[in-house]
């Protein structure tokens, strides 16, 4: 099962799994929801951001994660893995993290957090984003965060060409083109000596997507969901060491 609001995002989905997203997760009774194993959710950033509005569990996005607790609450799966900025470590001075936190195993999970980058995880780009992870306390399992990989693939070998920097930097939300000098440039590099702007199709393999996979959308609609997107790997290598450490194994399952 999945859930977004976007119009684009639930096309892509559509094209690239065949199946339909369920609309908006406010309106979802938990009940409803089928038995699963594993949640992941990516609540709206730009309230932890310290380059949006930063209202934090006041913004109606932020508050999003209040849906996180209530269907892990009523549908206790195994495991969950969320993700945000940063920039929610410190916000309201660690408050807010610790709040998600205490409120995660209150739902009946040990929890744990840490800030990950895509280019320890073999992607060559500057992308911090902070991973929560948790597992259910009927298992008796601890979890350790992935250890970092070499990034073997560089900035170069995307663009096809000898770009001044090794790595790119964050791939951002929409289509605005700042220019190389802009502070907050972020898709415009030197590449053969000549400034060019990333496509779409690059934007793809920094987050880690293979190379068949469909956004579905304009240039900005597409470098939106692009932008809103996870470094791939990172969740991978989450994913593979949930399965390793016997988080999903039959007999840690709960009677349903």
């Amino acid at each position: 099962m999945a859930s977004d609001i976007d119009r684009c995002a639930n096309a892509s989905y559509r094209a690239n799994f065949d199946i339909e997203p369920a609309g908006d997760i406010r309106r979802i009774v938990s009940d409803s929801i089928p038995d699963f194993d594993l949640l992941c959710a990516g609540f709206p950033c730009q309230s932890f951001s310290h380059i949006g509005p930063n209202g934090g569990l006041a913004d109606d996005r932020g508050a999003l994660i209040y849906e996180v607790f209530r269907i892990l609450e009523n549908r206790q799966p195994q495991a969950f893995i969320l993700e945000n900025v940063k920039g929610l470590v410190t916000h309201n001075k660690g408050a807010t993290l610790s709040y998600i936190v205490a409120r995660l195993e209150e739902t009946g999970y040990k929890t744990y957090f840490d800030v990950l980058e895509a280019k320890d995880f073999g992607l060559p780009q500057i992308r911090k984003r902070l991973f929560i992870v948790g597992i259910h306390r009927r298992s008796d399992v601890a979890f350790n965060f992935p250890t970092p990989m070499p990034c073997e693939l560089t900035l170069s070998d995307i663009l096809n060409g000898n770009a001044e920097r090794q790595y790119a930097f964050t791939i951002r939300i929409g289509g605005r083109r700042s220019g190389i000098n802009n502070r907050f440039n972020w898709d415009c590099y030197r590449v053969d000596g000549k400034e060019r702007y990333l496509t779409v199709e690059e934007c793809l393999q920094l987050q880690g997507f293979p190379k068949d996979f469909l956004l579905v959308g304009n240039t900005d609609q597409r470098l939106k969901l692009v932008g809103n997107s996870v470094p791939t790997t990172i969740v991978r290598e989450i994913g593979r060491q949930l399965v390793q450490i016997g988080v999903f194994d039959r007999d840690s399952k709960r009677q349903r």
